[in-house]
């Protein structure tokens, strides 16, 4: 070829637009070329530019085809570092360009356009932002909670009060509160005074989830919890008599936990004021103002 054909093709060659002009400081131009050219086979056919919009987390994008047609798009990135707006970007065009020549609705085909470089003043296609591949949104976490059974024994001056209680909680705002209730049951006697006590709880527990060695992050959940119980209190001797009484329990609360179910141990104080006392034909019996609380629960967890 003569050396005057080899300088007029290096002329057209620098005077011709780029396949590739990246040239939006929100991306990362080498990795979203790698994008492209992973998504899009015959990407050297095409004309890609990419520039600054004015409005932020958008770029400018005018995609001109092999056979001439331009088109002149927005599209927005939600990525929070250049990689990944760069991804996303380079998903986008790869849309753009796989359904450029899909047939309208009606069957028509796409009106030829002129081979024109696509400037501010060309004729395209009005703004809009670019079609992106639909993500379902997340779904919301769903709250986690347990419900279980378990022995507590509380212990005071004057008595020893064993019993049952059915114990349920949520985990809620990751794992650092829980909403608490019970219903419980317990009994004390001496002498033949008996004392059966029924009672009804809802508290809160204030804590957080731990790493154990071997067991992996957040199996055990540590805090201390606060349960304010209303109760019913039949005392029975010669004859029985019914008091309502009401009791705060404050104490630590630890639960180790498995995926479908937990252990929980709590102890601490109950502070009964007024005191409850019952008076027999041969014994007395007081609970308060303060006792010693030890409970276990096995429980269930579901969510």
């Amino acid at each position: 070829m003569p050396p005057a054909s080899l300088a007029a093709l290096a002329v057209l060659a620098l005077l011709s637009p780029p396949t590739l002009d990246l040239r939006a400081r929100a991306i990362d131009p080498v990795a979203t070329e790698a994008g492209l050219r992973s998504r899009v086979t015959n990407l050297d056919d095409w004309q890609v530019s990419v520039a600054d919009s004015s409005t932020p987390r958008e770029v400018e994008v005018v995609l001109r085809s092999p056979d001439g047609r331009s088109q002149r798009r927005r599209i927005a990135l939600d990525g929070t570092t250049p990689e990944d707006r760069s991804r996303e970007l380079a998903a986008s065009l790869a849309l753009l360009i796989e359904q450029w020549d899909d047939p309208p609705a009606n069957g028509a085909s796409h009106p030829p356009s002129s081979p024109t470089p696509p400037t501010a003043t060309s004729p395209t296609v009005p703004d809009q932002p670019a079609a992106q591949p639909s993500t379902p949104p997340a779904a919301p976490a769903k709250p986690r909670g347990w419900l279980g059974l378990g022995p507590r024994l509380e212990l005071g001056r004057s008595l020893v009060e064993p019993g049952i209680d059915v114990h349920g909680g949520v985990w809620l705002l990751r794992e650092h509160l829980q909403p608490l209730a019970s219903l419980g049951w317990s009994i004390a006697a001496r002498d033949g005074l008996a004392l059966n006590s029924f009672r009804l709880g809802l508290g809160l527990a204030a804590g957080a989830p731990l790493a154990t060695t071997g067991s992996g992050p957040g199996r055990l959940w540590l805090g201390a919890h606060a349960l304010a119980h209303g109760s019913i209190t039949v005392a029975h001797d010669a004859r029985n008599e019914t008091t309502a009484a009401s009791s705060t329990e404050l104490g630590g609360l630890l639960q180790l936990r498995w995926p479908r179910w937990l252990i929980g141990l709590r102890s601490g104080v109950d502070l009964a004021l007024p005191p409850l006392r019952a008076r027999g034909d041969h014994a007395r019996l007081q609970r308060g103002p303060a006792q010693f609380v030890l409970g276990v629960q096995f429980a269930l967890i579901f969510g």
